[in-house]
């Protein structure tokens, strides 16, 4: 993950804050307690996290740029109006965790790095808009584990799951999905997403979607050529042909939601994600306050 010399483009860091705070969260022992007796499991192994994250940032050359996305529309997403249905799957954030999110954002700013939520789009709406406002100049190196984030993807950019240390580029998205990262959003619309509670079409799996997309590129081009499908020599053409017919409308409404909106209301420039001077004092005040051990408060002191 080293930016070399040469033309490589310089690093925007892009982080989902959400998997590493819910990874925390099921993750931690939740005996874990502030000194006012609320549980702050999550919040210790988030910011076990970010100090892991910047002692890998001060060994890159200077340069990079960070941002940290927040998930605050947990059901007030623009996505949850055009489908009610969109993740109802999933249990609603009780007030700790809601709490524990709020102290992960404190802490986030301590440590001297910019971040941001939105009320009514997801973290992953303002990591594509700040990823296609910064342009072509910044390589986007984003950390997640989150597939949807692939069809951002394009020359250098790659997803890095920091904790397995992986890292997937747009060929390796395309080796694992048989499309492009530009069609993972149709893509989906059309195998669904059990994650986000997406239907899809009925008995289109991944490979039929593929399939789908490498002989039509597009769902626009899908439905203006439907009439075709028949003869693609897919399995089970002629039902599928009649699927996608009587799920237009579906289709178009599962791709405005799976796509990554690249224009969410923010706007963010160089000088705001430049990474901060950690404000040490700050951050062990707050490690007090959390009832944070000698080894975090050891690697705080080590920043400063």
């Amino acid at each position: 993950m080293t930016v070399t010399s040469g033309n490589v483009r310089p690093n925007l860091y892009l982080i989902d804050a959400s998997i590493y705070i819910f990874r925390a969260y099921f993750s931690m022992p939740s005996s874990m307690m502030e000194r006012d007796g609320e549980v702050n499991h999550a919040v210790y192994g988030f910011t076990q996290f970010l100090l892991d994250f910047l002692e890998f940032l001060n060994k890159e050359p200077d340069g990079s740029l960070v941002s940290v996305a927040y998930d605050e529309s947990l059901n007030t997403c623009y996505r949850n109006a055009i489908f009610p249905d969109y993740k109802t799957n999933r249990d609603e954030p009780d007030d700790n965790m809601m709490y524990q999110v709020a102290r992960c954002q404190e802490v986030t700013g301590l440590l001297g790095l910019h971040f941001l939520s939105l009320y009514d789009y997801e973290a992953d709406d303002i990591i594509g808009t700040i990823a296609h406002q910064m342009g072509e100049s910044y390589r986007s190196v984003i950390l997640t584990r989150d597939k949807d984030l692939g069809q951002l993807l394009s020359r250098d950019d790659v997803l890095w799951d920091f904790a397995a240390g992986t890292t997937m580029d747009g060929d390796a998205v395309t080796e694992k999905f048989g499309v492009r990262p530009d069609q993972i959003a149709d893509y989906l619309a059309l195998a669904g997403d059990t994650v986000d509670n997406i239907p899809g079409v009925n008995g289109v799996g991944g490979k039929t979607a593929a399939a789908l997309l490498t002989n039509f590129n597009s769902i626009d081009e899908l439905f203006e050529r439907v009439s075709e499908v028949s003869g693609t020599g897919i399995r089970g053409a002629s039902k599928l042909q009649e699927k996608l017919e009587n799920a237009k409308e579906d289709v178009r409404l599962y791709q405005s939601i799976t796509a990554i909106n690249l224009e969410a209301p923010l706007t963010v420039d160089h000088d705001l994600l430049v990474p901060g001077r950690v404000d040490v004092g700050s951050v062990m005040a707050f490690c007090e306050r959390m009832n944070f051990g000698k080894r975090i408060r050891d690697r705080v002191q080590q920043l400063g």
